[in-house]
């Protein structure tokens, strides 16, 4: 009676044994997976592309200003619909949208997408001109 008492706990710790490795190795599993989504939803974001988009234009509105201040929210115009060509060509929409709303200021919106991002910077967010 006693060796049959033995058996039955060497199987019934070799059976807890069993189920708390699989359940530790689910929880591996899961953990590895929830990091491998967390570090690929930050490299598909496209902070890139945005910064240097609002670097671009504030560099040029103000290259713009210093050369041609009458003609500032024609020229910009005109670099909103190249910039939006350029980007479209890489699978991006991209809208720049400024003007000068009084002396050595001017308001910029810019707007980007692309397949799983849309992201709006301003409306009318303000830009000295002029140092």
């Amino acid at each position: 009676m006693q060796k049959a008492r033995k058996g039955q706990w060497l199987i019934l710790s070799g059976i807890i044994l069993a189920v708390g490795l699989v359940s530790l190795t689910t929880l591996l599993n899961e953990a590895l997976s929830a990091g491998y989504k967390v570090a690929l939803s930050e490299t598909e974001f496209p902070a890139h592309e945005i910064n240097e988009i609002y670097e671009e234009t504030v560099r040029t509105a103000k290259l713009v200003w210093k050369e041609d201040k009458d003609n500032f929210n024609q020229s910009m115009e005109y670099f909103s619909e190249n910039v939006s060509k350029i980007y479209a060509l890489h699978g991006f929409y991209v809208s720049i949208s400024a003007y000068n709303s009084t002396e050595n200021i001017a308001n910029l919106t810019i707007q980007f997408r692309c397949e799983n991002v849309n992201f709006t910077l301003g409306p009318d967010r303000l830009i000295q001109l002029r140092p």
